[in-house]
């Protein structure tokens, strides 16, 4: 069996049955490199993160973030890639043992961080109160009709839901929500004001225009943080986030994408490796969870 064989078998058995119980461990043949093993699987998965290097395991993992890989070695890691796929985690690494060190791939249960750890039926916007340990101030109510009125489009629920109870301010001090009223921030002028600048947004264009981006978060980190607007239902939009013109599109709603922002490393953002996660108000100090 060479190192495709063992990347195949590992793909077969998450795309059949899965692993529901303790991790399932494959060894390589002996003269597989692990190079060679984590090139394959990134064909598929993607780029991996590191999670044991020169025999020292990252002190920080958690159940989210790759622990489930490593767990099987008490000792002997010396290396170790892991990759977030779906209900599943991957990974290829060395591990020492027995007078001699072998290549292995390593197929474990991941726990969708979305959903465990919450409350049966609670709105994406609850989760992120809980998430951050938010607790809502009272603060005057925005005046939906009017905003939606002035943009000539109706929003997205959990958007309203969202700014409802967190009012202004920034998740994980990693990306800013805009909201109508305020100052610097608002979710109106902010769309007025980037017809200037949707040039970069090539081949989309800015709202008004049909399927026209509309900025409803801003980033010290260069991105933009977008809905790809449409004629249908606003709580369909997609979320979408560019920099410099390159796109990543996210099927999901705003409050969906900032849950699994903060705390699904398949998203690849650096706040899913965090462990706490925080909303920093403009105006109220910052509430960790």
């Amino acid at each position: 069996m060479n190192d495709r064989a063992v990347v195949a078998a590992a793909w077969q058995l998450i795309d059949s049955a899965g692993v529901h119980g303790s991790p399932v461990i494959l060894e390589a043949p002996e003269d597989t490199g692990l190079r060679e093993l984590i090139a394959e699987v990134g064909r598929r998965a993607g780029r991996p993160r590191n999670l044991a290097m020169g025999g020292f395991t990252d002190p920080s993992l958690t159940e989210h973030t790759g622990l489930p890989l490593v767990e099987p070695f008490s000792d002997g890691l010396s290396e170790m890639r892991g990759w977030a796929h779906g209900a599943h985690w991957i990974g290829c690494g060395r591990v020492a043992g027995a007078g001699r060190e072998r290549t292995v791939v390593v197929i474990a249960r991941r726990e969708d961080p979305a959903v465990g750890g919450f409350p049966d039926g609670v709105s994406w916007a609850e989760k992120l109160r809980i998430l951050t340990g938010w607790v809502p101030a009272p603060r005057p109510a925005v005046d939906w009709p009017a905003v939606e009125a002035g943009l000539g489009t109706s929003l997205p629920g959990d958007y309203k839901e969202i700014v409802d109870l967190f009012g202004g301010g920034g998740f994980d001090e990693y990306v800013d929500l805009l909201v109508p009223g305020a100052p610097g921030m608002d979710l109106v002028d902010w769309a007025k004001s980037d017809g200037d600048v949707t040039v970069l947004w090539k081949p989309y264009a800015g709202y008004p225009a049909p399927g026209g981006l509309l900025r409803w978060g801003s980033s010290e980190q260069e991105l933009d943080f977008v809905w790809r607007t449409g004629p249908g239902d606003p709580d369909h939009w997609p979320v979408m986030v560019g920099e410099f013109g390159d796109w990543q599109r996210f099927d999901c709603g705003l409050g969906e994408f900032l849950v699994r922002m903060l705390t699904d490393v398949q998203y690849g953002f650096p706040t899913s490796r965090l462990r706490v996660h925080s909303f920093r108000a403009y105006d109220l100090g910052s509430v960790g969870g």
